[in-house]
């Protein structure tokens, strides 16, 4: 793999530089492949089950398109647009987007914790 490959992290669908990842101490190295990682998290919860996740790599990596999580970068203590894929984020992995923006994290807990309705 050469050093600008970019690899699905199969914990929260984002897509993660694998030489920035092995920097890091951000992957696995497997038999079919090595796995790489946005957080320490995340690396962790494949670690426990290796089996789970290796399909969602593989099924990646045979699309022929593939998206990203990806949001624009803020200024310095600002809080970005917390949008429709900002929450998306949030849904499928808390730990990574806290990791990234903590401030945000602060936010939508603060609303799931808010009763809605009568």
């Amino acid at each position: 793999m050469s050093a600008s490959t970019r690899i699905l992290d199969p914990i929260c669908d984002m897509v993660v530089d694998l030489a920035d990842a092995r920097d890091q101490g951000l992957t696995i190295e497997r038999s079919e492949r090595e796995y790489a990682f946005c957080s320490q998290g995340c690396l962790v919860k494949f670690a426990k089950s290796p089996p789970s996740y290796v399909g969602k790599v593989s099924a990646w990596l045979d699309a022929d398109t593939r998206t990203e999580h990806a949001h624009p970068p803020t200024a310095a203590g600002a809080v970005p647009a917390i949008d429709a894929g900002m929450r998306d984020w949030y849904n499928s992995c808390r730990c990574c987007l806290s990791d990234a923006h903590p401030e945000v994290v602060k936010i939508l807990d603060a609303e799931k914790a808010t009763p809605t309705g009568p």
